[in-house]
């Protein structure tokens, strides 16, 4: 399984027992699942950032920032290119 995959099979488990399962409430259901999606992307791109921020005010000297910034990118970002 893919890592989404199971990132959203947790978060579809947690929300179970919110919404009854009625057309308005698997619209809903989707929304949130949308919006959770998106804010869970976007802060690991930041904790990429964050991480080539502190690679940058290094020099370079300290390749760990960016060999991390990396290895997240790689785990949770695989769609995104290295850049």
């Amino acid at each position: 399984m893919s890592g989404e995959h199971n990132l959203y099979q947790k978060w579809r488990e947690s929300e179970a027992y919110a919404v009854p399962m009625t057309e308005d409430g698997v619209k809903w259901s989707q929304e949130r699942w949308r919006g959770f999606n998106m804010g869970y992307k976007q802060s690991v791109k930041d904790a990429v950032n964050l991480l080539m921020i502190q690679h940058e005010a290094a020099k370079g000297s300290h390749n760990y920032w960016q060999v991390a910034a990396n290895l997240i990118k790689a785990e949770f970002l695989p769609e995104e290119k290295n850049t």
